[in-house]
């Protein structure tokens, strides 16, 4: 397979800046962090190795888009605001974290005047480990009565909201009878859930046992 040809730094710097995935995360962190980061800083917010933090700042620093300040250990750095892509790119890492910030207020808003008891997201988003492929996950429990049609409002109400913001949501509905059943038999996946879970409305989804446990007393 013939491979792809170079193409020029000066005419295409964002391929240089955007075409690395460390680069992108290192990029990333500095723009939202808006100020000076140590290294170590930010191996732990961007979950990249030290090494590839290492490279990333060094092709970084050497495009001119990241700033470094201090020798050694006391070493940091921030975007250079006199860069060029500067603007353009803290506008881009920022629409890109507004827009999740406004998915889950689209969920929260679709929810609003529903009998829910806990709303929450877990799965691979949760853990920030989804791929482009894969589901939204958002749990919901609900009074045995209002269960069905509560979750049918929740998925039809998201359905122009998943268009606009171009994500595929999995809703799914629980009573305090099957938070009872999942809790006695320790399911794992309701221990998963129990762990990961982040509350978008009402209590989180554990506090549903004690419910669970005086429906069965």
């Amino acid at each position: 397979m013939a491979r792809s040809s170079r193409e020029s730094a000066i005419r295409r710097p964002l391929t240089y800046l955007l075409g690395v995935d460390s680069n992108i995360r290192v990029l990333r962190v500095l723009s939202l962090h808006g100020g000076m980061l140590a290294a170590s800083e930010i191996v732990r917010q961007s979950r990249l190795v030290q090494e590839s933090v290492r490279k990333a700042l060094i092709d970084l620093v050497s495009l001119g888009i990241v700033s470094p300040s201090g020798t050694g250990r006391s070493r940091l750095y921030r975007l250079n605001t006199e860069n060029y892509f500067f603007a353009t790119l803290s506008h881009l890492f920022k629409a890109e974290n507004d827009r999740f910030s406004e998915i889950l207020g689209c969920v929260r808003q679709c929810s609003s005047g529903l009998p829910i008891f806990s709303l929450f997201y877990y799965g691979s988003v949760a853990r920030g480990e989804d791929r482009p492929d894969s589901d939204f996950d958002i749990g919901a429990i609900v009074e045995t009565n209002d269960l069905a049609s509560v979750i049918e409002r929740l998925r039809q109400a998201l359905i122009s909201v998943s268009e606009t913001y171009a994500f595929t949501p999995n809703v799914v509905g629980m009573d305090f009878a099957d938070v009872g059943r999942l809790e006695n038999s320790a399911d794992p996946w309701w221990i998963s859930v129990k762990s990961e879970a982040i509350v978008l409305s009402g209590n989180r989804p554990e506090d549903a046992i004690q419910v669970a446990g005086g429906c069965h007393g």
